[in-house]
């Protein structure tokens, strides 16, 4: 684990979520790295004091605003279908090349210590995904195609778990 990976983990850190073999990756990292623990723990203050400021604010819409900002998306798509259907379609290219990616980083062994993390642990529990990629990782060959949509759904759920504007590969 190296100091980038790190802060972008200690939400689930601090939340328990984290998997085990993270954490003790995590812990690990903590103990040599005096830095990091610096900032590890003035992110743990900063979160509470931002608790305890979120309990004093109201974030709502009034509901006022909600009903105008409502009709207002719903007339925009209604007026312009065909840059609704673009933009989605644009978003399921998008999400088809990295899942492919994500699919070929992983056959390749080219995944960050992170994402590798969360992958091996993901495997650990769903037979189906392990079996896919073992197959992958033993033939050698790039797959072909998109996974299986139970495969493609799994990936997807992984790649929403990384946190934003982090690959997941190695260059």
């Amino acid at each position: 684990m190296n100091c980038k990976e790190l802060a972008y983990m200690l939400a689930d850190y601090f939340d328990g979520s984290m998997d085990p073999r993270l954490r003790e990756e995590l812990d690990a990292h903590l103990a040599m790295c005096e830095p990091c623990l610096a900032f590890t723990r003035t992110f743990r203050a900063t979160c509470e004091e931002t608790r305890k400021l979120r309990e004093m604010i109201e974030y709502t819409i009034p509901p006022e605003v909600r009903k105008r900002l409502e009709t207002f998306v719903r007339a925009a798509t209604l007026k312009y279908p065909e840059k609704v259907r673009e933009y989605r379609d644009q978003v399921e290219r998008d999400r088809r090349e990295k899942v492919a990616d994500l699919v070929g980083a992983a056959t390749a062994g080219r995944l960050s210590s992170a994402t590798a993390l969360l992958m091996e642990s993901h495997w650990a529990a769903c037979p189906e995904c392990r079996e896919y990629f073992d197959a992958l990782r033993k033939s050698g060959d790039p797959p072909a195609g998109d996974p299986p949509d139970g495969i493609r759904s799994h990936v997807i759920g992984l790649m929403q778990t990384l946190p934003p504007g982090e690959e997941f590969f190695l260059a």
